[in-house]
C-alpha cells in the first residue's frame, strides 16, 4: 500500500470534500450537503461564484434550449434567489455575434456578480456545507490509486482532509491529474486553445441607445475596432446589470497562453488589462451609448475558458451535442450553443443542437483513478462538445450530479464507479433536476 500525500500540518475529515467554489463546486457541495453528506468546499478566492463572480461573467447561459429550459434544480433556484434579491429581472432573449456577422439569439439570465456573492454564502450556510475560503486544494490524498481526500493549503497551514469522495470543480482538473486520471492537451499543444478574456464593468452606460443600433452599424464598428487596433475582436458584447446604467463588457481576446500556467496566465492578465485600455477610448469614442461611460471594475481574473481535460468513461463528442444524443445513464441536459471561440484570429462559431443533449454519469467518472468525481469545466469532453458543456447552466445541472453521486457513494461505501446511475438518476428527479429530453417528455415547457 502506498499513500501518496498523506501529511499536513493539521487534519480533518468529511464525507465528501469538494475542491472549487465556481458554479459546479458549489453546486455539487449543496448536493451532498442536503443529501446527508458531511461536505467541505475549498476556494482560494475571498468568495464563491469562480467565473461568475471572479471572472465577472455576469450571465448564465446553458439553462435553454430555445424557449424549452433544460436546467433546473439547484441551478435554477439560484436564479430564482437572484431574483428574489434583487440581483437579476429573469431570463431573456440575447442575441449573440451580432458584431461579427454571425448572429444567435440565445435565453440568458444577465446578474449582479456582487450580489450572487451573497446568494451563494446564504446557499452554502443553509445547506450545512463546511466553507473554507482563502483555502486552495493543492494535491489529492491518493492510496493504490484510490483518491481519499485533499491537501488543503491554507493562509498559513496546510490540512489533510481526509474523505471517502473527492469531488473535482477545479477548471484545470489539477487534482484528478494528480491523482492519476488520464487527460486531455499534451505539451505541444498548450497554446493552440481557445482565448480567454477579461471582463469589466462601465458605469454610465446608455444600454438602451446601444442595443437599438442596427446590425449593419454594429457591424461596421466591429470591423472599424479591428482596423485601428482597438477591438482583438470582432465582438460588441455587453451584459446590462438590473440598475440599468451600467454594463458589464465582453471585449478582449488574449491568445496564445496557457490558463494553467501561472507565468502565462500572468501575462494574459496584463495583457487583457492592455486591451481594455484600447477598447475604453474606441467605446467613448465611436460607439454611441457609451460616450460618458466609465471604468468601475476589472474582473479579479481573466475568465478562461480551456486547459486541461479529465478522460473519463465516456468522453462528450461534439456529435453527442448536435445530434441531441440522449444516453440511458444521462444526469442532466443541456441546451448549448456549441460556442467555439477560435484560438487563431478574431472568429467565433456558434452552433445551435438539433434538439437538448444529455451528459452521461460516466463523463463524470475520471479515468485511471477511484473515489473521484469531476465536474465542470474539466468534465470529460473533447475540446468541441466543451464550447456547450462549459456554459454555466450546465455546469450547474453537472456539479449537482456529481455531489449527488458523491453522497450516494459515501452513504453506501462504495466507490462512485459502483453508484447505480438509475438510482441517482431517481434521486436527481426529487431534486427537480432535469436529466430526460424535456422535448420528447414535456417537462418543462415554456420559460416561467
Amino acid at each position: 500500500m502506498v499513500t501518496k500525500n498523506a501529511t499536513a500540518a493539521r487534519t480533518a475529515e468529511a464525507d465528501v470534500v469538494v475542491a472549487g467554489g465556481g458554479p459546479a463546486g458549489v453546486c455539487a457541495a449543496i448536493a451532498a450537503a442536503r443529501s446527508g453528506a458531511r461536505t467541505t468546499l475549498l476556494e482560494r478566492a475571498a468568495f464563491l461564484g469562480g467565473t461568475a463572480t471572479g471572472a465577472m461573467m455576469a450571465s448564465f447561459m446553458g439553462f435553454y434550449w430555445r424557449d424549452t429550459r433544460v436546467t433546473g434544480g439547484i441551478g435554477y433556484e439560484i436564479t430564482r434567489r437572484l431574483v428574489d434579491a434583487g440581483g437579476a429581472t429573469d431570463f431573456l432573449d440575447y442575441t449573440m455575434g451580432e458584431a461579427a456577422g454571425n448572429p444567435f439569439v440565445q435565453r440568458t439570465f444577465p446578474f449582479d456578480p456582487e450580489v450572487l456573492k451573497f446568494v451563494l454564502d446564504d446557499m452554502v450556510c443553509e445547506a450545512g456545507v463546511d466553507v473554507w475560503l482563502h483555502t486552495q486544494a493543492v494535491d489529492p490524498i491518493v492510496t493504490d490509486g484510490r483518491a481519499g481526500g485533499v491537501i488543503a493549503q491554507g493562509v498559513m497551514d496546510r490540512t489533510a482532509i481526509s474523505a471517502p469522495v473527492t469531488v473535482d470543480t477545479g477548471g484545470n482538473g489539477a487534482l484528478a491529474r494528480g491523482a492519476g486520471a488520464d487527460f486531455q492537451n499534451g505539451s505541444d499543444d498548450r497554446h493552440d486553445l481557445q482565448p480567454m478574456t477579461l471582463m469589466a464593468r462601465l458605469s454610465k452606460v446608455d444600454v438602451a441607445r446601444f442595443r437599438a443600433l442596427p446590425r449593419a452599424e454594429k457591424q461596421r464598428l466591429s470591423k472599424h475596432g479591428m482596423a485601428t487596433g482597438e477591438l482583438a475582436q470582432r465582438i460588441l458584447s455587453l451584459v446590462s446589470s438590473p440598475s440599468g446604467d451600467d454594463a458589464f463588457i465582453l471585449m478582449t481576446r488574449v491568445s496564445g497562453w496557457d490558463g494553467a500556467d501561472e507565468r502565462d496566465l500572468t501575462r494574459a492578465e496584463m495583457e487583457g488589462r492592455r486591451q481594455l485600455r484600447g477598447v475604453l477610448g474606441f467605446l467613448r469614442r465611436e460607439v454611441p451609448g457609451f460616450e460618458r461611460c466609465g471604468l468601475t471594475a476589472t474582473a479579479p481574473w481573466i475568465g478562461v475558458r480551456e486547459t486541461w481535460r479529465i478522460v473519463g468513461d465516456h468522453v462528450l463528442e461534439a456529435e453527442d451535442v448536435l445530434e441531441g444524443r440522449q444516453f440511458p445513464d444521462a444526469i442532466a441536459q443541456g441546451g448549448g450553443p456549441l460556442d467555439i471561440h477560435h484560438p487563431r484570429g478574431g472568429g467565433l462559431t456558434l452552433t445551435e443542437p438539433s434538439t437538448p443533449f444529455s451528459t452521461p454519469y460516466r463523463c463524470l467518472l475520471p479515468r485511471g483513478v477511484e473515489n473521484m468525481l469531476v465536474a465542470g469545466r474539466c468534465a470529460s469532453a473533447t475540446g468541441e462538445a466543451m464550447g456547450a458543456l462549459r456554459h454555466m447552466g450546465s455546469a450547474m445541472a453537472l456539479g449537482q450530479a456529481a455531489g449527488t453521486a458523491a453522497a450516494l457513494a459515501a452513504a453506501q461505501g462504495i466507490p462512485p464507479r459502483k453508484v447505480d446511475p438509475e438510482e441517482l438518476r431517481r434521486v436527481l428527479r426529487t431534486q427537480d433536476a432535469i436529466i430526460d429530453n424535456p422535448v420528447t417528455t414535456g417537462r418543462p415547457a415554456v420559460a416561467q
